[in-house]
């Protein structure tokens, strides 16, 4: 095939997908390098202790949420075996290993975890106290604590930070989700409507619409809970099981029956009207939503709902709420207000605005975040409207855009015992006063005045403490109820009840893995919403744009093996589902319609099909690189009456577009090194494949779960060797064949620095460069003063030690201003150390020292940086970088526009191309019929639309078809398409 490696087909095709959770292993939940950091504690350590906070953020109230997930998943019972210690060490073997310098046998603490396993029971020897679930604190606050109960375990605090710190995510959009309750609550009383808020109606006034646009199935699973504690709408169905199985709520979130494009184009645009009127057939009772800008929302509006449906509208017995879907904010909802406006019989609220009759209402979806909510309801109120006309849906800004700076979340060591003498802990960077941590033990307090305060230096009371102790040694000690939780965040005291028998075991298996419900749930109504006679569905997913003209496909073949491959429907899967949507669906009076969930079909496939799913998937290589607004891959039903299902796994497909985008913009990134490596004279280190270290995945802790840390983590490795996020490492071995796909050095971090005290720091330095005699190894160096760390320490006491070592040295700043920063440390470095030539006349340090930059490095930073130090003399290869959030995180599915759209129909027999044209917004114009992805001589590609294709030139590989897997893509071949054309 034309400018790809084909894909291979398995031998024989994988019809069992993967059991469990493989990424459920504590002693590799952690970023590499903490691996390392039992040797960098002082000597005598027996106790560590950290805790976790908002540093400031966008929201100056912090509502916690979330951590009971984590204990509960991943750490409570006996989650240390003797089989989890092997499979660790196997990884760290190789993950450490290097080409010259070998292994270093001390590196891995296997002893130390064969006590836990062996003389512990395998249970966790730490303690957790923490602000009770849904508790509303002022940034700046401590949130929990967590110290080790055996003093041989001291290195387990903060060895345990990377997963808990991702508590971040749930926290944060618990937060931002809160806040937008609030600006609701305000207009819905400003413009004459305060009893919207007193039946509790203002709860379903931002409805959950993530599930495919943020990042993985945990993530829309624990953000889609956060979401929960402040409103009860939600289509994310996977939140539902999150709060029912960890916080105990039967049904936390209801829906309604909603249509979505493919359920209306696929009538085709003379016939729309008739597909609006199939859905109040349909649903002759309660509640129903329409979008209505497949072609003309003006037209829908007037002509459709305002005229010829409009008499079946009024005497229906319940309302009908018409979604724009596109159009620019906040102008396309004053339009389609002003529209339904002149049709339908409007009110007059006490405060003079505009209320349409009880029958009719508008849903907002598309563009929503805090500021564009607030901007609508402003322009609202100002033009006379009442904010009870309309509800939002919130996708990827209510779950995904945002990270872990959104509320500064940090976690940092503050108290240590040494020796048996109580040693307060800080850091004081003096190039970032805002990073500067809390000292000591700490007690949250609230004053009789309601005021909090964090209580530092072991100053604080233990009586007036407000943190609880909810875990110790692999025992959870309060099970918080989410009801309890929720009233917390409404301002309720509610203490935290301890249990009266601890819980020892955790969350067994991987609940989240049920296909039925891996949907939005508004799909499970749409069997009964395409054209009658319709017998095959046929879509395609794309990147219709973006920021990066180009695309390197990734990430299918984890959703297929993980969720698709095998038997996946099962009886106790479909009665689960069931059990779910009967409540989840009704209504406290119009009740449940028996007819949404379409059961009949799913025990059709679990018969007929014995549980596998009938559906075909086309996809380009994985790997592959080629320009935006293509198709990537195809889907379509392969049994008539399963044509509903093509789209039921959109949802879960779409969620693509993360590794994807990882990857794409990983690239990217790889693009800009390599110009620099070239023109600061410096070529031989892409020559010698050295390149593929110089941007090192930082992003465990800063992405929203293990789940999409292993997905994306998976997505950069692609393009580079270098990474700390263990679980990427698992993704690309047990999903994609690669034994060992990235590796990492020792390194240390704030906690083993500064827990030997700023007088040792020079002490704590030394203590690196012994214990890792040779080698690669990085130490952050701007715990209190970078520029004395590099002239002083470095350059002068250990100088000598640094020149005879068999490796190198990294220093590490981690604050400052970028790039000054930067030049400042090389500056200072190549005073003591000297430097050489490049043929460019560019500035190389001698190979016993190097920099590694992970503060604040995206994109757009690392460009800066590298084209500063081009300009200052200095060769690019001086530096690596460190990259966390931006490189995992601070992404969408907008960054590079990924959609899923219908494109082609089999209705009565006869084929039907299919499109979505809004006036509104003519870059959402979808592809139409069937399509072929096509490749010329000169590597130009092409999509053919309408069927028009030649099969035979068609670079799309049937990778999955009724359940089993034809193709297997190994990681090796991934890498060596994306890299075609660098």
């Amino acid at each position: 095939a034309m400018g790809v490696c084909s894909s291979s087909p398995v031998a024989t095709p994988a019809k069992v997908g993967k059991p469990e959770d493989p990424f459920n292993n504590i002693c590799m939940l952690t970023d590499s390098y903490k691996v390392t950091h039992h040797l960098q504690y002082p000597p005598g350590t027996t106790k560590i202790y950290s805790y976790f906070e908002c540093r400031g953020g966008a929201y100056k109230e912090v509502c916690f949420f979330g951590l009971q997930y984590f204990l509960k998943k991943y750490m409570v019972g006996q989650v240390v075996t003797m089989e989890k210690i092997d499979q660790a060490e196997a990884y760290f073997k190789q993950h450490f290993s290097h080409p010259v310098w070998g292994y270093d046998e001390k590196i891995f603490n296997r002893a130390a975890w064969e006590y836990i396993a062996k003389d512990l029971g395998g249970y966790l020897p730490v303690t957790i106290k923490a602000v009770p679930e849904g508790t509303v604190v002022p940034y700046k606050n401590v949130l929990f604590t967590m110290e080790n109960t055996d003093p041989k375990c001291f290195w387990l605090t903060n060895y345990l930070e990377t997963l808990l710190v991702q508590v971040w995510y749930p926290t944060t959009v618990c937060t931002q989700s809160r806040e937008q309750k609030k600006v609701i609550e305000k207009y819905l009383k400003a413009t004459g409507t305060p009893d919207v808020i007193e039946k509790g109606l203002h709860l379903f006034k931002l409805h959950d619409f993530g599930f495919r646009g943020v990042s993985s199935v945990e993530s829309a699973a624990t953000g889609g809970a956060a979401h929960l504690v402040n409103f009860m709408g939600t289509d994310t169905m996977a939140a539902l099981m999150a709060v029912k199985d960890y916080y105990h709520e039967a049904i936390s979130g209801f829906s309604i029956p909603a249509s979505e494009h493919s359920t209306m184009t696929s009538w085709g645009r003379e016939k729309e009207v008739d597909a609006m009127r199939n859905m109040l057939d349909q649903y002759p009772t309660g509640l129903v939503a329409c979008v209505s800008d497949s072609y003309d929302i003006f037209q829908a509006c007037e002509k459709y709902w305002g005229t010829e449906l409009k008499e079946k509208i009024e005497q229906r017995n319940g309302q009908l709420i018409v979604r724009p879907d596109s159009g620019e904010l906040p102008k396309i909802v004053i339009d389609v207000l002003e529209t339904l406006g002149k049709k339908f019989t409007c009110t007059t609220t006490s405060s003079g605005h505009k209320l349409l009759p009880p029958c009719i209402r508008v849903i907002q979806g598309d563009g929503i975040d805090i500021n564009s909510l607030e901007t609508v309801l402003e322009e609202m109120k100002s033009k006379g409207w009442a904010a009870d006309n309309l509800a939002f849906g919130s996708g990827g800004a209510l779950l995904q855009k945002l990270h872990r700076d959104t509320q500064k979340c940090a976690f940092k060591c503050s108290y240590a015992l040494v020796a048996g003498v109580d040693r307060d802990v800080v850091k004081d960077p003096i190039t970032d006063p805002g990073k500067k941590s809390k000292k000591g033990r700490l007690t949250l307090e609230q004053t009789d005045s309601g005021e909090w305060i964090t209580k530092t230096e072991g100053r604080g009371s233990a009586e007036k403490d407000v943190l609880v102790e909810v875990y110790k040694n692999g025992k959870l000690l309060v099970d918080h109820k989410f009801n309890t939780v929720r009233a917390r965040s409404n301002g309720e005291k509610h203490a935290a009840t301890p249990l009266p028998k601890e819980l020892s075991v955790g969350m067994p298996g991987d609940p989240l893995n049920n296909i039925v419900m891996l949907t939005d749930s508004y799909k499970v109504t749409h069997h009964l919403q395409y054209p009658p006679g319709t017998t095959k569905v046929y879509s395609y997913f794309e990147c219709r744009g973006g920021k990066y003209p180009e695309v390197c496909f990734f990430g299918l073949q984890y959703f297929l093996k993980k969720y698709l491959v095998g038997q996946v429907v099962t009886k106790e899967k479909i009665d689960a589902a069931e059990a779910y949507f009967k409540i989840h669906f009704s209504h406290p009076v119009w009740g449940y319609n028996e007819k949404l969930f379409n059961r009949g079909a799913w025990e059709y496939i679990l018969e007929e099909h014995g549980g596998k799913l009938p559906v075909e998937i086309k996809a380009v290589p994985e790997g592959t690189v080629l320009p935006y607004k293509n198709v990537l891959f195809t889907l379509e039903n392969t049994d008539p009456k399963c044509f509903w299902l093509t789209n039921y796994l959109e949802t879960l497909l779409v969620q693509l577009w993360y590794p994807t985008t990882v990857c794409t913009q990983s690239r990217e990134q790889k693009k800009i090194i390599m110009k620099y490596l070239k023109s600061t004279g410096t070529p031989d280190v892409i020559d010698n494949g050295l390149h593929l270290f110089k941007l090192h995945d930082f992003g465990f802790r800063g992405v929203s779960s293990v789940e999409s840390a292993a997905t994306g983590g998976a997505g950069h490795l692609v393009n580079f060797l270098g990474s700390d996020t263990m679980a990427a490492l698992v993704c690309c071995r047990d999903y994609y064949g690669e034994d060992c796909a990235g590796f990492s050095i020792p390194a240390s971090e704030h906690s083993t620095m500064t827990s030997w005290g700023r007088e040792k720091e020079c002490e704590a330095m030394k203590n690196m460069l012994t214990q890792y005699p040779k080698g690669v190894v990085a130490c952050v160096s701007d715990s209190y003063d970078i520029f004395n760390a590099c002239t002083e320490y470095w350059g002068g006491e250990l100088k000598a030690m640094i020149e005879k070592r068999e490796g190198f040295l990294v220093v590490r700043p981690d604050s400052g201003e970028l790039p000054q920063i930067v030049l400042d440390v090389l500056d200072k470095l190549a005073s003591k150390f000297g430097t050489s030539e490049t043929p460019t006349k560019h500035k190389l340090l001698p190979p016993c020292i190097r920099v590694i930059q992970g503060d604040g490095i995206d994109i757009d930073s690392l460009e800066m940086i590298l084209k500063a130090m081009s300009e200052a003399g200095w060769a690019a290869d001086n530096l690596a970088f460190g990259s966390g959030g931006a490189l995992l995180q601070k992404l969408h599915r907008d960054t590079q526009k990924c959609a899923f759209k219908c494109s082609y129909a089999v209705v009565n027999g006869e084929g039907v191309d299919v499109v979505k044209d809004p006036i509104t917004d003519p870059g959402k114009k979808s592809k139409k019929g069937r399509l072929s992805l096509e490749c010329d001589e000169k590597g130009a590609w092409t999509t053919v639309v309408e069927g028009k294709g030649d099969p035979k030139k068609d670079q799309l590989v049937p990778v999955f078809k009724n359940g089993v897997m034809l193709t297997e893509e190994v990681f090796s071949k991934v890498r060596e398409r994306s890299n075609k054309g660098l």
